[in-house]
């Protein structure tokens, strides 16, 4: 009985101490985070290998898995764009499964999940946020930056001069998404580092029992805020690809 309550013990002490000292984080310790972001991208890559290197027909073991993910994943952009949202599949795929991997990381003893930096989590908003752009432009050519004046045509002068009005508030409307991905993703899980934290340095002898409690609730969170975050992006995306799609079966009704 002894050896399980050091065990448990254990675990959330080892959590906390990865987790930083108050919450300030230094050179060191964002370099930590950058290495173990590193490890979660090979991890992924590490399996894609092992998934594909004997694709079979009738796959089974990790191929059988790895392509039920997919598939998976696969059905997010086209429950929110339809069938077209299938080209887009790879592109939400990446940012989920990245993201969860990074957020289990933390289970690792003396891991720390990078997504609980605020660098990473904002390069990850900054990629999606290109990536929408680009899809954008692909799909609407230069006729995409009329979107940034309203969603009323400009036809006259009097919808010129509206659109000249809206313009800066579609600007920054645009410019806070990638701000508001990056601080909700790193803020739910640093935050969640801090409680843990808190449980197992702060409440005396029970704290880390109560810490262990959690790991459930970590799980969930790891996966809830790579899920979040995905299909954040995935609309993105459809607003910025739909009035194409809209354009063009108009076309063809007219045509």
């Amino acid at each position: 009985m002894n050896g399980l309550a050091a065990h448990l013990y254990s675990i959330p002490l080892l959590l906390a101490e990865t987790a930083g000292h108050g919450g300030e984080h230094g050179v060191g310790d964002q370099m930590r985070f950058f290495w173990f972001s590193i490890a979660a991208f090979a991890i992924i890559m590490v399996l894609a290998v092992l998934a594909t290197r004997r694709l079979k027909p009738v796959p089974s073991g990790l191929q059988s898995f790895m392509e039920f993910i997919y598939e998976t994943l696969a059905g997010l952009p086209m429950m929110v764009m339809g069938p077209r949202g299938r080209q887009y599949a790879p592109f939400v795929a990446t940012f989920f499964l990245y993201i969860l991997v990074m957020n289990l990381t933390q289970f690792i003893p003396g891991a720390v999940p990078g997504t609980a930096s605020l660098s990473i989590t904002v390069g990850l908003a900054l990629v999606a946020f290109i990536g929408v752009q680009y899809f954008g432009f692909k799909a609407h050519g230069p006729r995409y930056l009329a979107h940034f004046f309203g969603p009323v045509p400009i036809k006259s002068l009097p919808t010129l001069l509206l659109g000249l009005l809206l313009l800066p508030l579609e600007l920054l409307a645009e410019l806070i998404r990638p701000v508001s991905l990056s601080f909700r993703l790193y803020g739910n899980i640093f935050g969640e580092e801090q409680v843990i934290h808190a449980l197992a340095t702060q409440l005396g002898p029970p704290g880390p029992f109560f810490a262990v409690l959690m790991l459930p609730l970590q799980v969930l969170t790891s996966l809830l805020q790579a899920l979040v975050f995905t299909l954040l992006v995935t609309v993105y995306i459809a607003l910025a690809t739909e009035k194409h799609d809209e354009e063009h079966e108009a076309s063809e009704a007219h045509s």
